[in-house]
């Protein structure tokens, strides 16, 4: 399914009567980020600030998580003491 494609879009009951057993949603996520995107940058633009309040953004313990932060910096360590052999 591609939301705004040609393929009309169906729900998940009619998929599976049509006997699909599985639908791939191809681009939501991109398409709901980009929507997200833009509500986030407008809201900056018009109000010139933008605060975890706002409800526009993930927490930033949320986006740390995402990106795994504490691997990451795991790793750094590891391939920085490597560096220093």
């Amino acid at each position: 399914m591609v939301v705004g494609g040609k393929t009309p879009i169906t729900d998940r009951a009619m998929a599976a009567e049509m006997g699909f057993g599985l639908v791939l949603y191809a681009n939501a996520a991109l398409q709901g980020a980009i929507k997200g995107m833009q509500a986030a940058l407008t809201a900056l633009r018009d109000h010139g600030m933008l605060d975890e309040a706002s409800g526009l953004t993930a927490t930033f313990a949320e986006r740390q998580r995402l990106v795994d932060k504490p691997g990451f910096d795991a790793l750094s360590d590891r391939y920085a003491a490597a560096q220093r052999q």
